[in-house]
């Protein structure tokens, strides 16, 4: 099925981000620092080069995304404080997304205009990442949020003397209509929605042969399906259903992800452990995230 590492044709796999899919899918349950050489030979089949790799993890070591470790002439990399926790967050939203019903109650966070610009910048990127709407330039909203989350955002970012949260509800006499029109522009959930349907029907065919697949082949439909249901997901904003158009995709493309993963899980794993050197030698047992 040799055909199928041209899989990804058509799709924006940048090399930082396909970095951080790996590392978020597999390895930041594992704990251990992996070999350089590893990494660039997990991307390869993704038309991502040994320079582009090497690049990337010196970038994201440079944002605080790395702690670097050398034996010999060999780098490894493993996720620091900062790093673990950003995919922490994100794993949450992609491993344990919830349609659970809503309570009614936004959390909104105001950010002190007076406050430094960087730290702002700071804050607002972790926020935006951590899946909250920007309704204002200094002020955030989430349906959703995760207490814990944002608590170790805030506390990370220092902001704690910086911002006002609170909780808010829309008054019943008035039309929710407005909302719903605030919530389509801030969050652009027609693109997100697009986005889903595209998800669907790139994947969808692969559903049947998923149990045949190679290990390789499994370990390359499998990282390639987080990696754009993440990037989806990530401007997802998980809305209550009250809020979502007729007819939303996002669902669906759950369902689809969730059984494919489970499919391609078993076979791909073996070929992360043929493949992957660590810090340690080989690598402990590889624990991939699940649904």
């Amino acid at each position: 099925m040799q055909s199928l590492f041209l899989y990804h044709n058509k799709l924006l796999l940048r090399s930082n981000s396909m970095v951080m899919t790996l590392y978020g899918d597999v390895f930041a349950s594992r704990g251990q620092a992996v070999w350089l050489g590893s990494l660039i030979q997990l991307l390869e089949p993704f038309g991502i080069s040994a320079r582009q790799v090497r690049t990337s993890v010196f970038r994201l070591a440079s944002d605080q995304w790395f702690d670097i470790e050398r034996m010999g002439r060999r780098s490894y990399y493993g996720l620091s404080t900062d790093g673990l926790q950003r995919v922490q967050h994100a794993g949450k939203r992609i491993y344990e997304f919830s349609s659970a019903q809503w309570d009614g109650y936004w959390t909104l966070v105001f950010i002190d205009a007076k406050w430094k610009l960087s730290a702002r910048q700071k804050l607002r990127r972790e926020l935006l990442w951590d899946g909250f709407g920007q309704l204002a330039p200094n002020i955030f909203a989430h349906p959703r949020a995760d207490q814990q989350s944002l608590t170790e955002i805030v506390e990370a970012c220092q902001a704690e003397a910086h911002i006002t949260l609170m909780k808010a509800s829309s008054l019943e006499t008035y039309s929710r209509k407005p909302l719903i029109d605030l919530m389509q522009q801030t969050f652009d959930l027609s693109y997100i929605d697009t986005a889903w349907t595209q998800f669907i029907k790139r994947f969808s065919p692969l559903a049947q042969s998923a149990k045949s697949l190679s290990p390789a082949e499994a370990f390359y439909i499998r990282t390639l399906l987080i990696h754009e249901y993440r990037r989806i997901l990530l401007r997802d904003p998980n809305l209550p259903d009250e809020l979502l158009p007729a007819s939303w995709s996002g669902l669906e493309a759950r369902q689809l992800c969730q059984a494919l993963y489970q499919e391609v899980k078993q076979a791909s794993e073996a070929y992360l452990t043929q493949t992957v050197q660590t810090l340690e030698g080989a690598p402990a047992r590889l624990h991939c995230a699940d649904f």
